[in-house]
């Protein structure tokens, strides 16, 4: 049974009671649930505190560890994104294998079925002994895509592989796909993929200047060979200018560029050209017939960004070798429909006003084929003028 204090005397006396047992105070209901509710708001008060006591013994010991905890935080979360990091480069790799192996059956398909396009054999020529490898970069709005004809070709002659891929971010940060054996038992071909693939050449250069010494970093390249497509072809030859002491620490042997914008792109007013008032879009500035070389392979016309080139060509690498393709589909325009052939071929006239040694050779395509985007799909010429210059002597 409960008990309450008699407000009378102070002894102990139960709350059904109505007079106390010791004074014969009379003892009423309000009394008692006076004295009810202050015993419940002092036990009450009592549970708090304790509580209060234990909330504060949790957070001095929890004090003494925050760093430990933090810490540990910091770790669990480190490894749940490089878990989920690994995971996407490691699907992005099979993703990758997947699209060179159904461009390996395709090119081998083409083979066979265009017998008149079919390569030659390399009767007579001479294998390089070397290891450099070959370093691909796409052009605007290019991908993987627009490299993985050139890339199975280029496996198929058994001279070159490839085990690592370059891929730049939306944020311009660089990853590594793959590896990069360190045997060199074979050539290994490095494709360069850029996610800001609208950002335009000059973009494509600034990008090339991060990677390079990357990849004479983590990987000891001193040495290699490249490709170039499109706008791609301006972004090497641009690096080069620009970059002399990179490559002067690592040096380019031989470049082949493909179909490159020189002095200028054909606007065609078609819907998928950048905007005419951004700087990329202004690129789009030559006209069927508008331009032509002289005798001394002069442009006529010489657009701003030939100009920017010309008035640098003189840092060219020395003992570069330059093979330069170009599409014609003979139709009346002089160009692959997209860059005329006067605009690839002014890439002539600035090596040869670099004063700087340098081998140059050109090569036209004709035809559907010379088409600007087929002229590094699946096209069994281009891939036998690549082959034939980079495999051997």
């Amino acid at each position: 049974m409960a008990t309450i204090i008699c407000p009378h005397c102070g002894e102990l006396i139960s709350d059904g009671s109505a007079i106390c047992s010791n004074c014969g105070y009379q003892v009423t209901p309000t009394i008692v649930a006076a004295f009810s509710r202050e015993k419940l708001k002092n036990k009450l008060h009592f549970m708090g505190q304790r509580k209060r006591r234990q909330i504060s013994k949790l957070k001095q010991q929890l004090s003494k560890h925050k760093w430990l905890l933090v810490l540990f935080g910091i770790l669990f979360t480190g490894l749940i994104i490089g878990g989920v990091g690994h995971y996407q480069a490691l699907q992005t790799e099979h993703q990758i294998q997947a699209q060179l192996t159904a461009a390996i059956k395709s090119l081998r398909h083409e083979t066979q079925t265009q017998a008149a396009q079919k390569p030659q054999g390399h009767t007579g020529q001479v294998l390089q002994k070397t290891n450099r490898p070959i370093i691909l970069l796409h052009g605007f709005g290019g991908t993987y895509n627009s490299e993985k004809y050139v890339i199975a070709s280029l496996s198929e002659s058994h001279h070159a592989k490839q085990h690592l891929m370059v891929y730049v971010d939306s944020k311009s940060r660089i990853h590594y796909v793959g590896n990069y054996p360190s045997d060199n038992s074979q050539r290994e071909i490095v494709p360069i993929v850029i996610a800001n693939k609208y950002a335009g050449e000059f973009y494509y250069s600034k990008m090339l200047a991060k990677i390079m010494p990357e990849l004479n970093q983590r990987y000891h390249i001193t040495n290699y060979d490249a490709i170039g497509h499109s706008m791609g072809s301006y972004a090497w030859i641009n690096y080069f200018e620009e970059h002399p002491k990179q490559t002067a620490k690592i040096k380019p042997h031989r470049i082949v560029t493909i179909a490159g914008p020189f002095d200028g792109i054909l606007n065609r007013h078609k819907a998928d050209q950048p905007s005419p008032h951004t700087q990329v879009g202004r690129l789009w500035d030559d006209y069927v017939g508008q331009n032509s070389l002289g005798k001394s392979g002069r442009p006529a016309i010489q657009r701003p960004e030939y100009k920017h080139l010309l008035k640098s060509n003189h840092r060219l690498p020395a003992n570069l070798s330059i093979l330069n393709i170009y599409g014609d589909l003979k139709d009346g325009t002089n160009s692959d429909g997209l860059v005329t052939t006067t605009s690839a071929r002014s890439l002539g006239y600035l090596v040869k006003t670099s004063h700087v040694k340098i081998g140059y050779k050109e090569r036209k395509v004709t035809g559907s084929r010379a088409q600007h985007s087929r002229l590094h799909y699946n096209n069994l010429a281009v891939n036998h003028l690549i082959n034939n210059f980079l495999l051997y002597k």
